[in-house]
């Protein structure tokens, strides 16, 4: 009875809307008579609805306060039991120190395979002309006394021995006597009247030849 009462009002609502809708373009004495008797009708089954609802026995607070209880405590129970039935009953210590010990026994017996060491062999640099750039270097080094390193130091870097140093060490990495020559220039000045710069262009000329 509810269900068909709440479509009959449905239906009204929607009637009605057409209704004011038809009456807001055109206001006729017709239009108005039957939005009054769509509104009275409406009205007499609001009134039937709302004398249903008043019909229906209404249930105490205290009942829902009792219900509610009663489904919690009934939770928690199944939830007591079911903790009950995850939680195990530990394994007693002697049990399981046997165990330990068995599990220990059987690692040990199992024979230990040992890999053997792998080796890896260094490969000589392939380089060729790194390595014979560094016998070069050392024999252009070797090649001044230390008598000369004192004196081309003195007369010819002006006592800068560290400059001395790198200069030869560049220079002996170069490839020719004219790029070494350039590159000394670059660094100290050249006078061939002094002894000290004959003695080293010589020894440049002769380090070259001999590279070569």
């Amino acid at each position: 009875m509810k269900q068909k009462l709440l479509a009959d009002i449905e239906l009204d609502v929607h009637e009605l809307k057409y209704l004011m809708d038809s009456f807001t373009k055109e206001p006729t004495q017709t239009l108005s008579e039957l939005l009054k008797r769509s509104v009275a009708r409406m009205q007499g089954r609001l009134d039937e609805l709302s004398q249903e609802i008043d019909s229906v026995e209404l249930v105490s607070l205290s009942s829902f306060v009792v219900e509610e209880t009663v489904v919690k405590e009934n939770e928690i129970t199944a939830q007591e039991k079911d903790a009950s039935v995850i939680i195990q009953s530990p394994k007693p210590v002697i049990e399981a120190a046997e165990e330990a010990e068995e599990e220990k026994e059987e690692k040990e017996e199992e024979p230990v395979i040992e890999e053997a060491p792998v080796i890896i062999k260094k490969e000589e640099p392939k380089n060729a002309v790194l390595g014979e750039s560094i016998k070069l270097a050392a024999g252009l080094r070797h090649s001044i006394s230390l008598n000369d390193s004192f004196r081309f130091s003195r007369e010819l870097f002006k006592g800068d021995t560290d400059l001395m140093n790198r200069v030869i060490e560049q220079i002996s990495v170069m490839g020719s006597y004219k790029t070494a020559v350039a590159f000394l220039s670059s660094k100290v000045e050249i006078d061939e009247e002094k002894d000290a710069v004959v003695d080293f262009l010589e020894l440049l000329k002769k380090y070259f030849n001999q590279s070569a």
